[in-house]
């Protein structure tokens, strides 16, 4: 290894003790209301057919260079289709697949280079850390799983988005500015994700209803519930409670053959967005921009108070291979036409189609009428981007991925918010307009994707209906202390 190397790798290993791990950025996938009350997307864009995504036309402001045909190293995940933020080798007729290459190319020619993506199979790959750590350059940018991209910035591993990457600007629209503000724990940020990732827009929660089965049980469409600002928890579970049904009359609700009001397809869903209906969050960050413990508080105790009930409400709820409340993972209740509701990811609604019945697309509810949002979490498996300190220039690669970042706002995203989902697979004009309440109720919540930090209070949920004791105090009050104890020593 080099000395500058060296120097590099000492000098972050040092910081990263005062800094103990990234603080995130998630950009685009919350979209704060302009004064008109249109999302960014709706009152950036222009054209007349509607049937067309409409580019965004914001200038970047970036120097005019050439790279000489320099290869542009993106390591990224091969899994889960991970990949789709950047693989693209050539147009397919795909609109996400060809919006992507669209955007590459743009680039490539702009700054005369060639994105070469790294594919990678293991989703908590480790030969990248070897690389970084043997000095090797191999990599400008790399991709990597939310939670796991932690680890490098705690070894030091990864350079600062805010003071090492210069053309890398923070108050354009292609990045969230309050989200990067409120997650730059110690005033530093060391992973990101913008509007280079549409995987992140896919990744934002939301519930599907099927409409079939409201009008079958003469239930209103909670539509203009939503717009009225009282789409409540309340009202929420009483459609669920309502739900359940013994289609085949024999004494039990189960997953194979009867009806339920919500299926959960597993624990990492639903069961960890619980907490945000509220707009809490795990971990927030102080005036000093200190992490401080903030998921307990009597409005989260009566969310997991009420969302326990509901599970205990027979044919209420199903969670999939979970034996508490048993839904085997591979019978999905909801596309089988036997849920009211399915929890999901806003990729999902492409994912079900395919579907016979009609289909609805809805906000997570609000905790009550005062809340001021449909808070929704970002899941934590998202593509999170870091620059290793190894990066052999990193003016270049910030000058790169900002280009990629506004070129992608310009067309990658109203590609997937605004065709993809809206046009192609919304069923119906009120679906589409509750996909701006969605996003624009992102939660972007530090300690639920630092589980270095949080450790088993990362995500509650998940923990509370794989244990045989749900009760959220004691859960919390047995690991409190842990994570405090954590926590005083970033100060």
């Amino acid at each position: 290894m080099n000395e500058a190397i060296y120097t590099k790798l000492r000098l972050a290993a040092k910081l990263a003790i005062v800094a103990l791990c990234a603080a995130i950025t998630f950009c685009s996938c919350s979209s704060p209301q302009n004064a008109d009350g249109k999302s960014p997307i709706q009152a950036e864009t222009s054209g007349e057919n509607a049937d067309e995504p409409k580019e965004i036309s914001i200038p970047d402001n970036l120097p005019e260079m050439d790279y000489g045909g320099y290869g542009f190293r993106v390591y990224i995940r091969d899994t889960e289709g991970r990949n789709a933020d950047f693989y693209a080798e050539e147009e397919n007729g795909d609109l996400i697949n060809d919006a992507v290459y669209k955007r590459n190319k743009t680039v490539e020619d702009r700054f005369n280079i060639d994105i070469a993506p790294i594919l990678y199979s293991d989703e908590w790959d480790s030969s990248a850390e070897r690389a970084i750590l043997a000095g090797s350059d191999s990599y400008d940018i790399m991709a990597m799983h939310g939670v796991f991209s932690f680890s490098f910035a705690q070894k030091g591993l990864v350079l600062d988005w805010l003071s090492d990457m210069p053309y890398v600007n923070f108050d354009m629209p292609w990045w969230n500015d309050d989200v990067t503000k409120g997650f730059a724990a110690f005033g530093s940020l060391y992973g990101v994700t913008g509007d280079m990732s549409h995987l992140s827009l896919a990744s934002v929660m939301g519930l599907l209803f099927n409409k079939n089965l409201f009008k079958d049980m003469n239930i209103d469409y909670p539509y203009a519930e939503v717009i009225a600002g009282s789409w409540t928890l309340d009202k929420f579970y009483a459609i669920v409670k309502s739900g359940g049904a013994d289609l085949n009359g024999n004494g039990a609700i189960t997953a194979d053959a009867d009806r339920y009001g919500l299926h959960m397809p597993n624990e990492w869903g639903y069961p960890i967005a619980v907490l945000y209906h509220g707009g809490d969050r795990v971990i927030s960050l102080d005036d000093e921009n200190v992490p401080v413990l903030s998921l307990y508080n009597p409005r989260t105790i009566d969310i997991f108070e009420r969302f326990f009930d509901m599970l205990n409400t027979p044919g209420a709820g199903c969670i999939g291979n979970v034996p508490n409340w048993g839904n085997p993972e591979s019978i999905d209740v909801f596309k089988d036409g036997r849920a009211l509701f399915v929890a999901a990811g806003m990729g999902a609604i492409i994912e079900y189609r395919a579907m016979e019945d009609e289909i609805g697309i809805l906000p997570y509810p609000k905790y009550d009428s005062s809340t001021p949002k449909y808070y929704t979490p970002l899941e934590a498996g998202v593509n999170l981007f870091i620059v290793p300190i190894t990066s052999p220039d990193t003016e270049r690669t910030s000058i790169i991925v900002e280009a990629l970042s506004a070129e992608g706002h310009k067309t990658v995203i109203p590609t997937f918010y605004e065709k993809a989902l809206k046009t192609k697979h919304a069923r119906d004009d009120e679906s589409s307009s509750m996909l701006d309440y969605i996003k624009d109720g992102v939660v972007y919540d530090y300690g639920y994707f630092n589980n270095t930090l949080t450790g088993d209070l990362q995500c509650v949920g998940v923990r509370l209906v794989t244990s045989k004791d749900a009760n959220f105090t004691s859960f919390y009050e047995k690991n409190e202390s842990k994570i405090q104890k954590n926590i005083e020593k970033l100060r």
